[in-house]
């Protein structure tokens, strides 16, 4: 078992959602809860159980609760929380909050919970704790597209790969035939002999303070006449990992094996079937597979979207960029991008097998879904971090150690 540890730092807002929306009925802003006083406006999390479980000799606060839970009056519900979430012990976590988000809160804290624009995405946590989680299947899934990728430009040019590119294009559901490519790609027909098996990734767990932050994300697109970054459409609000370039000090540790005794085992496709390419994987082939996939996916998004930026709110992204070369340049870092809003460039196969299942316009410029060969959106959902815009998910690895 080869075994390597890294530290992982999130350069950008990282989101691993649970799929829960909150709203003030979850949270309240404040820059004191109960003796804690943090000197900032601050985003926390209820923990309503411990709330109830607190008042439940208190019969006139149980008699709150119960009216208006029996009620479903939500607005008399969210106050009841609002009020009685007095101290450390009665919330679950707190989070750094943006300008933006500060401002949306207040503008939609009087309106019915249900219809409340200040609903937020719950980012994925510990269980039991407040700490902020990156699992790593989330981390497996950005590593295994850039070694499909790096497989792909191996083995295009092979005589049974000659016209999969056109199969692709043609086929009314691409998903099977790429689902098909990858197993071509990397020489099993069983999901049980996949080669990524012996690739084992842990959890990226973070301490809860100074790591997170609540803010917006918002549709935008380049306005090529203005030299802005424009923000279109409704915007979203999730709890994310505070990366560095948002004034974050979320780190890492991340343990990665890789079980060579299983690489070993026969796989179900016949070697002489499988394609040229294909070796066992080993930790130079993770550096550089994801050095070369998803900086040059960068810079293909840099030039089109943020390259001519000229309004003053680029300075953030072109900090990224710099701390994302530098990265690919040094021995021992690689990086990726993970979670969601990682833009479904950096989530398939490359420009010339891509045909993702995403939202369009019809003829009648309705908005309708279909897969989308050569797909080249025209937007892109970032992170507004006090009028700065960045996008989501991108962090490096360092290699710490190796066994």
């Amino acid at each position: 078992m080869a075994k390597r540890t890294y530290t992982l730092t999130p350069l950008t807002g990282v989101h691993i959602g649970t799929g829960e929306e909150l709203t003030p009925l979850d949270y309240k802003i404040a820059s004191k809860i109960g003796e804690v006083d943090r000197k900032k406006q601050t985003y926390w999390k209820f923990s309503s159980d411990r709330i109830l479980q607190r008042l439940l000799d208190d019969e006139k606060a149980m008699t709150a609760f119960e009216r208006a839970s029996v009620n479903g009056n939500m607005k008399e519900l969210q106050q009841f929380f609002q009020d009685n979430c007095t101290g450390i012990k009665d919330t679950d976590y707190p989070c750094d909050i943006t300008q933006g988000f500060y401002k949306t809160y207040h503008a939609n804290l009087d309106k019915d919970p249900h219809q409340n624009a200040a609903k937020v995405l719950q980012m994925y946590h510990s269980e039991g704790t407040p700490r902020p989680v990156i699992p790593g299947s989330s981390l497996k899934g950005p590593i295994r597209t850039a070694l499909l990728n790096k497989y792909l430009k191996s083995a295009s040019g092979l005589p049974d790969m000659r016209n999969v590119q056109q199969r692709i294009k043609n086929d009314k559901y691409p998903g099977n035939q790429e689902i098909n490519l990858q197993k071509k790609l990397l020489g099993y027909s069983d999901a049980k002999n996949d080669p990524l098996r012996a690739v084992q990734l842990a959890d990226c767990i973070f301490k809860a303070g100074g790591t997170q932050l609540v803010g917006s994300l918002k549709l935008t697109f380049f306005d090529e006449q203005t030299g802005a970054l424009d923000p279109i459409g409704t915007q979203i609000q999730a709890e994310v990992i505070r990366g560095e370039l948002l004034g974050g000090t979320a780190v890492s540790e991340l343990s990665i094996n890789i079980d060579e005794k299983l690489q070993k085992t026969p796989f179900s496709v016949r070697r002489g079937d499988r394609p040229k390419c294909l070796k066992p994987i080993s930790f130079d082939d993770l550096h550089k597979s994801c050095n070369v996939f998803f900086w040059d996916e960068f810079q293909n998004e840099y030039d089109k979207f943020y390259k001519n930026i000229y309004d003053g709110t680029e300075k953030l992204i072109v900090e990224l960029k710099n701390k994302l070369e530098n990265a690919v340049n040094t021995k021992g870092k690689f990086i990726i991008r993970v979670g969601r809003w990682s833009q479904v460039e950096f989530v398939t196969f490359e420009k010339n097998f891509r045909k993702p299942w995403v939202k369009i316009k019809d003829k009648n410029k309705r908005d309708k879904y279909d897969y989308v060969s050569e797909y080249e959106g025209e937007t892109r959902t970032l992170f507004d971090y006090n009028g700065k815009y960045v996008p989501m998910g991108w962090c490096v690895l360092t290699l710490k150690e190796e066994v």
